[in-house]
């Protein structure tokens, strides 16, 4: 018998580590190759990681909602024969390197959390290096500028012994920053000090404040559930938009009287192999000829690089409610889409969301974004920007109200319609005038299909 060590493969451009959502196996199981093991979730998609070989699982890497480096040991298996690792391993880097550093009363390979209690061998300790402060360019990944950013650490500060700064650095330089405040460059670290569990992790640690690293008992019938997977990456990117964007929210009442009395007509006039409209479609229709008069609002701004990009095309994120949290698809090009087309498009990703399967092309280069909650849509929304677009448009539900026209009273189906707007790129005056054109179309139906 010998020892497979199956690596958390690479599984996208860019991707540096993924958080482990899920686990299919616990120590002890037998599987089969092509058996899923465990479900990785990256800032891109969720994959299913399947065994590569037959075998036994002995140990397992991490608990749920664990960050894990691409090569770090993912799960070792029992095989028949000699054991030996994946063919072509990748040659070990600095960010993977750190991931394998023991703590103390912990195991790098450790079955807490899935119902076992055999830990794995213990990973053989490192020798100390010496560390040196960086000079010029900082190399270092996406994940560790963000975090460092988030700590308000300058990382040319920061010793290293690698070509590359790793989280392990960041470790250290929070650990010394607090033994000796007084020396640190960066005022705001020395009173964070991470949460980092000896997993393989390189996820960015939640900061804690100093002597609280060890969370309190639970109160009397508090009950808590950890934030792992989507739920973790939705509070992270509406942490970031609220600290970098100021959001402004405009708001407007649109009569939808005429439109809603065009798609009754065009469901019946409909034939069997058209999809029943909803609203949706007819306001992304709207909505695009709107904004090519309008393309600021179809637009990101690249605030670290200095530049707002703008976009021929309307690639429109469609916020979705989903089991496991909010995700939002893209409907890509849909400015050129017909309203059959564009009422097909949200159909299938709103299944697929449902479901799961969702391609990485369907998460893939919003421009702007639209989210709605139907018939529970309420009477005004203040939604939050989807970083680094600069708008996020945001109807409400449709409801009956009497209006006074030349001194008669009339029913009229009403919606109100809001606009949250990124105030570095868009001016209170622009909103207003945007979404007055947008009334506009809408309440002329007919318009929308008049370019």
């Amino acid at each position: 018998m010998g020892i497979y060590l199956y690596k958390l493969p690479d599984i996208g451009e860019g991707v540096v580590e993924a958080e482990i959502t899920a686990w299919h196996v616990a120590v002890g199981d037998t599987v089969s190759e092509e058996d899923p093991i465990a479900d990785a979730m990256t800032d891109k998609a969720t994959i299913e990681l399947t065994a590569p070989v037959d075998g036994v699982i002995k140990s397992i890497a991490c608990e749920e909602g664990d960050m894990l480096a691409v090569g770090g040991v993912l799960v070792e298996l029992e095989v028949e024969g000699e054991g030996h690792a994946p063919a072509a391993e990748p040659e070990a880097d600095p960010v993977v390197a750190e991931t394998t550093e023991p703590k103390p009363e912990r195991t790098p390979l450790s079955t807490a959390g899935v119902g076992q209690s055999a830990a794995a061998t213990p990973l053989a300790p490192q020798a100390k290096i010496e560390r040196k402060v960086s000079q010029g360019k900082v190399l270092a990944s996406p994940a560790i500028r963000k975090r460092a950013e988030a700590l308000n650490i300058d990382l040319a500060s920061v010793p290293t012994a690698h070509e590359r700064l790793t989280h392990a650095d960041l470790d250290a330089y929070l650990l010394s920053s607090i033994a000796n405040p007084s020396a640190s460059p960066n005022p705001g670290a020395a009173s964070i000090l991470p949460d980092r569990e000896a997993s393989g992790s390189a996820a960015p640690a939640t900061p804690k404040a100093q002597g609280s690293s060890v969370a309190p008992e639970p109160l009397p019938g508090e009950t808590r559930q950890k934030v792992i997977g989507l739920r973790r990456v939705i509070a992270t990117r509406m942490q970031e938009a609220k600290r970098h964007i100021p959001h402004f929210t405009y708001v407007e009442e649109i009569d939808m009287t005429a439109l809603e009395a065009m798609r009754k007509r065009m469901n019946v006039n409909s034939g069997e192999d058209k999809p029943k409209l909803t609203v949706l479609p007819l306001l992304i229709r709207a909505l695009s000829v709107t904004l090519d008069d309008w393309p600021q609002f179809n637009a990101r701004y690249m605030d670290q690089e200095g530049y707002v990009s703008r976009f021929a095309d309307l690639n429109l994120g469609i916020a979705t409610q989903t089991d496991g949290g909010l995700i939002v698809p893209v409907v890509q090009k849909a400015n050129s889409l017909s309203i059959w087309q564009l009422a097909e498009e949200i159909a299938r990703l709103a299944e697929a969301a449902r479901t799961n399967t969702l391609a990485t092309t369907d998460l893939e280069g919003a421009t702007t974004t639209l989210t709605s909650l139907g018939p529970l849509g309420g009477i005004v929304t203040t939604p939050v920007i989807n970083r680094p677009e600069v708008a996020i448009f945001g109807p409400n539900k449709i409801r009956e109200k009497l209006v006074l026209e030349a001194g008669e009273v009339f029913a009229r189906k009403v919606m109100n319609f809001s606009i949250s707007c990124d105030h570095r790129v868009i001016d209170g005056y622009d909103a207003a005038k945007m979404m007055q054109d947008l009334k506009a179309r809408l309440e002329d139906p007919r318009s929308i299909f008049i370019l």
